[in-house]
């Protein structure tokens, strides 16, 4: 009978393992608290990009983003800081959740590549501003080139990670949720139960053949 108790906690340890083993293994880790921009093609004369932002929201903007102005060294009156056509605002610059932490735009490398960090998670800055646009700028942040404008997708569930990337006066925005829900839970969860069941009842069929053998 202690036998078949150890083998029956056994049975619950390897149970738990399997369900935290299979979320962990179908784990989905985002940093939103990141933002990264990758450019092809770009004007010449681009020293940086900037996202343009449609709409407004009071508790992010800003009259002018003095850290983002100190690192580009573009002050309030240049052209983006005080870009404003068709509800567009700069992120860089008249909001105050982004801060340049990478620019990597050298002229002769295909793969050319900004990084922002982000005050305001990214799927919430997302689910309030849906259309965005990319300016290229030069080193005195005047706008010399802008893509096409793009609607980011809704964001329905999950940890959305999201991709920018600019090529000339192309731009995409690709949203992803990461592994569906039913893979992240339920289908380890499935195969924990079927382990569970059979373990227990190879244990059963133990005991009750040890049962018969003892009479």
């Amino acid at each position: 009978m202690k036998r078949a108790v150890k083998a029956f906690i056994a049975v619950y340890f390897a149970f738990f393992m399997c369900v935290f083993g299979g979320i962990n293994a179908f784990a989905w880790n985002v940093d939103q608290s990141r933002l990264g921009i990758s450019l092809g093609e770009v004007p010449d004369g681009t020293v940086f990009a900037d996202i343009l932002l449609k709409g407004s929201w009071n508790k992010a903007e800003t009259d002018f983003n003095e850290n983002n102005g100190q690192l580009l060294e573009a002050g309030r009156d240049s052209e983006i800081a005080k870009y404003s056509k068709d509800g567009y605002t700069s992120m860089l610059f008249r909001h105050n959740f982004a801060q340049l932490q990478e620019c990597d735009i050298t002229p002769e490398f295909d793969q050319k590549r900004m990084l922002l960090k982000l005050s305001i998670p990214s799927d919430e800055i997302f689910s309030h501003f849906r259309h965005i646009k990319l300016a290229y700028c030069d080193k005195d942040g005047n706008v010399i080139g802008i893509t096409n404008e793009v609607k980011v997708k809704k964001s329905f569930w999950g940890m959305p990670a999201y991709t920018i990337a600019a090529n000339g006066s192309s731009l995409t925005c690709n949203v992803n949720n990461g592994p569906p829900y039913f893979m992240i839970v339920l289908v380890p969860l499935t195969a924990a139960v079927l382990l569970f069941i059979i373990t227990a009842a190879i244990i059963i069929v133990k005991v009750r053949k040890r049962r018969r053998q003892q009479k």
